[in-house]
């Protein structure tokens, strides 16, 4: 559990966000930039080992730190969350080119890679799950130009997402985050690891996650 100074720290950076939202486009930005080549470098040894569209073997590395039903439980809500905010936050900044129409900003070219990746991805189980999986990242981007919600609200929304998912690892599941071991697998399988989980509740490819599950090899407890 987090000590008192920790947890004013946490309080100060989110009530911070109410009073720093014009800063929150120029740290997309920075954000962006500065994740784009680790993410790049990452998928590009991912596709060399032929493990980038390799469904079954990527929900297994992500099934792999998510053993623990109450933490898998946490990712359902929130996962979607970080995602939508993170779109959110994107949309605050300006159009990539002059005169473009306003969503055409840094979130444009992220929805069309995960969309891109699912699409791809997802008709490895089933066009009806690729169509899903592509709409709702569709949805999260249109939803996020439609609103247009303050930039602040989806920091805070963005940051108490990531405090419940490091409380899910570090309190139930007693492993670290997949991203600490593959940033770029974590970051593109996190939404469609938990589309996958949703749909096996309801009763749905019992016949993948089965062979998923036989061949899974959880990581050691840290």
């Amino acid at each position: 559990s987090t000590d008192p100074s920790e947890r004013r720290h946490i309080m100060g950076t989110m009530l911070g966000l109410l009073t720093f939202e014009e800063e929150i486009p120029r740290m997309m930005k920075a954000a962006v930039y500065g994740l784009l080549p680790i993410l790049t470098v990452g998928m590009s040894q991912s596709a060399i080992r032929g493990e980038l569209f390799d469904f079954k073997g990527q929900v297994r590395f992500y099934m792999s730190y998510h053993m623990d039903p109450i933490n898998i439980l946490i990712h359902i809500p929130f996962v979607p969350t970080i995602m939508w905010s993170a779109f959110g936050m994107l949309a605050t900044t300006a159009p990539l080119v002059k005169g473009a129409p306003k969503w055409c900003d840094m979130s444009l070219p992220i929805a069309v890679i995960y969309a891109a990746y699912y699409a791809v991805m997802g008709k490895k189980l089933s066009p009806a799950f690729a169509i899903t999986a592509v709409s709702l990242v569709l949805a999260m981007f249109a939803s996020v130009h439609i609103f247009h919600l303050p930039a602040n609200v989806y920091g805070i929304i963005h940051i108490a997402s990531w405090i419940m998912q490091f409380y899910g690892h570090a309190i139930h599941e007693r492993r670290a985050p997949a991203l600490l071991n593959n940033i770029s697998q974590a970051f593109l399988m996190a939404p469609l690891f938990v589309l996958f989980e949703v749909a096996h509740g309801f009763g749905f490819f019992r016949k993948q996650m089965k062979e998923i599950k036989e061949g899974l090899k959880p990581v050691k407890l840290s």
